[in-house]
């Protein structure tokens, strides 16, 4: 059933408007038969064909995800990645509001959850300046600024 499955997503790619989601599929599937390295292959090219702003906030968080679920010892992979989702959310005047937000907020959750005992801190340091930049730019009063000063802090401890 996986084969006939692949092979009909492969041959959807070319014709669909929207590969990034036969992609994922693809990766989802690899995932699940064990083969992480190509699903990784799938869940990075859905992320680089994804379309729309608030849509690539959102793969690029999927994607973020799954490395750091499947590849946790790939602190470079992890960081480029983190960045380009960074760079992505700073070419958007509401990143940090409804969708986008939630993304940009499932992203600052992954990588804390992977910087779990400061194993990270060197990525999570210099990905907090980058965020900083985009933070600073919005106004003190936007409540976007809130969503974004938050999106690397480690959650409080009880």
């Amino acid at each position: 059933m996986w084969k006939e499955s692949e092979t009909l997503l492969k041959s959807s790619l070319a014709k669909s408007h929207s590969p990034y989601y036969l992609m994922s599929e693809l990766g989802s599937n690899a995932r699940k038969q064990g083969r992480n390295g190509e699903a990784l292959q799938w869940y990075q090219q859905a992320y680089e064909k994804s379309d729309g702003p608030a849509t690539r906030l959102q793969w690029g968080s999927s994607y973020l995800k799954a490395l750091v679920e499947l590849s946790p010892n790939d602190s470079r992979r992890i960081e480029k990645t983190a960045q380009s989702v960074f760079n992505d959310a700073a070419g958007q005047s509401n990143a940090f509001d409804q969708r986008s937000g939630r993304s940009l907020q499932r992203v600052g959750s992954t990588l804390q959850k992977w910087n779990a005992g400061g194993k990270h801190q060197a990525v999570i340091d210099h990905l907090a300046t980058q965020v900083q930049g985009l933070c600073s730019k919005l106004p003190a009063a936007d409540p976007q600024r809130a969503t974004c000063e938050g999106v690397l802090k480690a959650p409080a401890k009880a």
